[in-house]
């Protein structure tokens, strides 16, 4: 196979041309931070998912799992040097990557709001290099590169390649599977090519539950659920396809370019399993009133016996009655059901262009296409308020994130009696960006008949009796039964969540980079932006690199930048289920927008841009030896974050007597029925974080054979120094009063969820036809936060139960922050080369079968897990699966 992009293999003498858009620049040369993997990089790597694959490679890149997130158990969002996926721009073949069509609502709190591009959607087997700006470029890229840069080069060799890999963990699920194909040719003698990489993968669920303390005494009544501990909590299932092109033509002094990628995934899940008894168990040692699991779904009702004066439906206490857990038409609920969530996740990027010179300009004319289509479906669920009318399988919409740039970049070099040529690069884009939520089937959403029963009973010689009984008494009314309408588990988008909208954005740059002397490079950028949607905004940058002597050098960069609020976080609507507030009935949780009839109630507000500023500082050692250092500083400030706020009670009572959801419905807005929580996008807080990058490389021939090693630290530190608060009153009556969007366990959590400190300590080793690769990556300790009031300790608030975090701590001696210690894993991979196209491989993630530090809030003495089967911390970044192997083999021709 031939490789034009193999001809330096020299560590930091790699050309980079991100950050910077000269063409003469290598790694160490650079004012700015960057690092750059080679395909060999990728191809030694235990998992197929670029994303992860980026993790071992990367330490300020991190990735949580979001086991029960709903869609973000299946998009994981990234964080780079501890800012969220949307505030790290993502180029391919230096073209900007479309967004996710996905808002990550369960994303944790670093990622809350987020909407990013998802990296998982571009194949690794077709990467040729990665280059890592760790450096904030909004001037030079425009939004989102407030944390950094990652721009994947596709591969440009020819040829044939096959390979086959398969492994699982050592417990013996998770099994994994990725089958990829490539095939490359020279066109013309110019040095034009076409490839294209197909993939294939296949990885199961893998299990890492314990009982929930419900499931023992469902069995001693008799009831055999269907998962033995409840429910899984792992890793999902998921079956994807990918395929890309790549390909150069030249003519002449022009040259036409093209690439595209595809992508389609469908992963699955298993949610919270829902009891059919309500049963008692043991607590949590020295919490009171947690021994106890209820019935997931009431009795439906089905006799009604007239309307009231408000013409409301009155239903007959004694009357014919519904239970879907005891209905032959609903053998398999029986046991109990287990919701099975599924996303489909559909991506195509597309990407065409002429580049040249003309009389010592050189331009690039690109135009991009790209669209991402996710959409929801769950089996094996019920909409309890359609009570024996539900269908058991749903469709519950769909996200369409669309986006359209066109790019004209222009630069050229002028003698100016500099030491190197000035160089000069300006260019515009136009963009284009829509977002769309699509309408599910009508049971996902619908509001049943059964959603809120007012109940009644008639008596006959003091006994009670259907009220259509001979000489019955009035009906007297006795309680109001809830059953919550929709998908139960995620609601479908109804018509209040369905919208299409954009925006349109406008952008001119200029880029200045000069050698005034030898040896000091200085660097400015500028760039004006203009969005319809909200105006315009400048930022700038510069750089400076000076060598203080041929072993040393000095470099940092001051930007200022910004992220501009994406159509999805302004037009997402969500409705999903849980327990809020200490609700013992699942209730509805809304993600309002903020220009929505709830959203405008509770005082949102339209979203302004992000804003950054940003300083970096480091040095560049090259003692000999074959060694190679950088230590590089950071600190960035964004004011005016975008994120989802904490969660409003709309049942609390008002000084009426009411509630918010009364008034609201009373107003005509539907979507308050039956509403537990409310949460809206908001430019909510500001944050700084600093902290510093060490990377020390060496090379070294021995008669041993070659060594490539390399040492890479990074310790980060993020601060809120700011918070937005809200004060007013609200249509109902409610005072608002010192409102944080950003509650007290949200600022624990963005301050101190990630590991402050990360390192990446790995060793390539090759000798004729053997080959091996050795990493250690090591996770600091980390602190967990939990709010015991939203997430349903204790309770209703203003109802007599706890009002505050300190009043839950003073009632619960349980600790809601929890310190986990550092951890580290370690990965090898051992290949042997037969006839220089044959390659086996066979290797080991975390070798030793490392698991997290486990859980002890909320764990129930009975089964060492929490309620819903989990013992370890959904944010521990040294995941659950525990040790995996693999082997590999690999045909190149």
């Amino acid at each position: 196979m031939s490789d034009p992009d193999a001809e330096v293999t020299e560590p930091g003498q790699s050309i980079v041309v991100t950050g910077t858009r000269r063409t003469d620049r290598t790694v160490l040369e650079s004012s700015a931070p960057v690092d750059v993997f080679s395909a060999d990089d990728f191809r030694a790597q235990p998992a197929p998912q670029l994303q992860t694959i980026l993790q071992t490679l990367v330490p300020s890149f991190n990735q949580q799992r979001n086991l029960l997130g709903d869609a973000s158990a299946f998009i994981r969002p990234p964080t780079l040097r501890g800012l969220p996926s949307d505030q790290i721009l993502v180029l391919l073949n230096g073209k900007r990557v479309h967004r996710s069509a996905l808002v990550q609502l369960q994303g944790g709190a670093l990622n809350a709001g987020a909407q990013g591009a998802d990296l998982s959607q571009i194949s690794s087997a077709a990467v040729g290099r990665v280059e890592v700006l760790r450096d904030g470029a909004a001037a030079q890229y425009g939004s989102d590169a407030i944390a950094g840069v990652i721009n994947i080069g596709l591969r440009r060799d020819t040829g044939y390649e096959v390979t086959a890999r398969y492994g699982q963990s050592y417990a013996g699920d998770g099994e994994d599977t990725q089958l990829t194909a490539f095939y490359g040719t020279e066109l013309g003698d110019d040095g034009g090519f076409f490839n294209t990489t197909f993939e294939f993968i296949d990885q199961n669920v893998f299990d890492r539950s314990v009982e929930r303390p419900a499931i023992a005494p469902l069995l001693a009544l008799g009831i055999t659920p269907d998962r033995p501990t409840g429910n899984r909590l792992g890793g999902p299932e998921n079956r994807a396809y990918r395929a890309t092109i790549n390909t150069e033509i030249p003519a002449g002094d022009t040259i036409f370019y093209a690439f595209a990628n595809y992508g389609y995934q469908r992963q699955g899940n298993d949610f919270n399993y829902r009891s059919p008894r309500s049963v008692t168990h043991l607590p949590i040692p020295g919490r009171p009133g947690t021994n106890s699991t209820g019935r997931a779904v009431p009795i439906n009702y089905l006799t009604q016996i007239g309307f009231d004066a408000q013409g409301r439906p009155q239903w007959d206490l004694n009357g014919a009655t519904f239970d879907i857990f005891n209905d032959s038409r609903f053998p398999e609920l029986a046991n109990g059901f287990i919701p099975f969530f599924e996303q489909t996740n559909e991506d195509i990027g597309i990407v065409g262009g002429l580049k040249g010179d003309v009389s010592g300009i050189n331009y690039d004319f690109s135009l991009m296409y790209g669209v991402n289509q996710v959409r929801y479906f769950m089996s094996d669920t019920i909409n309890a308020s359609l009570g024996p009318n539900t269908p058991t399988d749903f469709y519950m919409g769909k996200f369409v994130q669309r986006e359209f740039n066109f790019n004209g970049d222009f630069n050229t070099e002028a003698e100016i009696g500099f030491a190197e040529p000035l160089f000069i690069a300006w260019g515009v884009e136009v963009r284009r960006e829509a977002f769309e939520v699509g309408l599910g089937d009508t049971p996902s959403w619908q509001i049943g008949p059964y959603a809120s029963q007012r109940l009644f009973q008639c008596t006959l010689a003091g006994a009670p009796v259907a009220c259509s009984t001979p000489g019955a008494s009035a009906p007297t009314f006795v309680r109001t039964q809830v059953a919550l309408p929709g998908s139960n588990g995620f609601q479908g988008f109804g018509p209040a969540s369905v919208i299409e909208g954009g925006r349109n954005n406008y952008s001119g740059y200029i880029d200045f980079e000069a050698t005034p002397v030898a040896g000091l490079d200085v660097g400015i950028a500028a760039r004006y932006d203009y969005f319809d949607d909200f105006g315009d905004t400048f930022n700038g940058k510069i750089s400076a690199r000076w060598e203080i002597a041929e072993a040393i050098a000095v470099r940092g960069t001051a930007s200022t930048g910004f992220r501009a609020p994406t159509p999805g976080q302004q037009f997402t609507q969500n409705l999903t289920t849980g327990f809020p507030f200490g609700s013992t009935t699942p209730l509805g949780t809304l993600v309002a927008r903020p220009d929505s009839e709830i959203g405008q109630f509770y005082l949102a507000e339209s979203l302004t841009p992000e804003k950054s500023l940003s300083f970096s500082g480091g040095v560049v050692i090259q003692p000999g030896g074959g060694f190679n250092v950088t230590i590089d500083y950071y600190n960035i400030k964004v004011t005016d974050r975008i994120g989802i706020s904490g969660a409003i009670n709309p049942n609390a009572i008002n000084p009426n007597g009411s509630t918010d959801a009364q008034f609201l419905l009373s107003q005509g807005v539907a979507e308050a029925a039956e509403l537990g929580s409310v949460r809206y996008f908001t430019n909510a807080f500001d944050t700084r974080t600093q902290g510093f990058d060490v990377v020390v490389s060496h090379e070294a021939d021995t008669g041993l054979g070659r060594f490539n090693s390399s040492l890479a630290v990074n310790y980060n530190a993020t601060k809120v120094t700011d918070r937005k608060v809200i004060n007013g009153t609200l249509a109902s009556g409610r005072v608002l009063s010192n409102f944080q969007p950003v509650d007290d366990v949200r600022v624990g959590n963005i301050e101190e969820s990630n590991p402050a400190w990360r390192a990446v300590l790995s060793t390539t080793y090759t000798q004729g036809m053997v080959g091996a690769v050795a990493r250690v990556n090591y996770y600091g300790s980390f602190t967990s936060f939990f709010d015991p009031i939203t997430t349903g300790i204790g309770a209703t608030p203003n109802a007599g139960g706890i009002d505050t975090l300190a009043e839950a701590q003073a009632l619960y001696p349980v600790p809601f922050a929890k310190k986990f210690d550092a951890q580290a894993s370690f990965d090898i991979e051992v290949g042997l080369t037969f006839a220089e196209k044959y390659r086996v491989a066979v290797g080991a993630q975390n070798l030793f079968d490392t698991f997290p530090e486990r859980e002890t809030r909320n764990i129930f003495a009975g089964t060492g897990g929490a309620a819903n089967g989990s013992i370890y911390n959904d944010g521990s970044p040294i995941g659950w699966m525990g040790g995996f192997w693999y082997a590999r083999v690999t045909a190149s021709f």
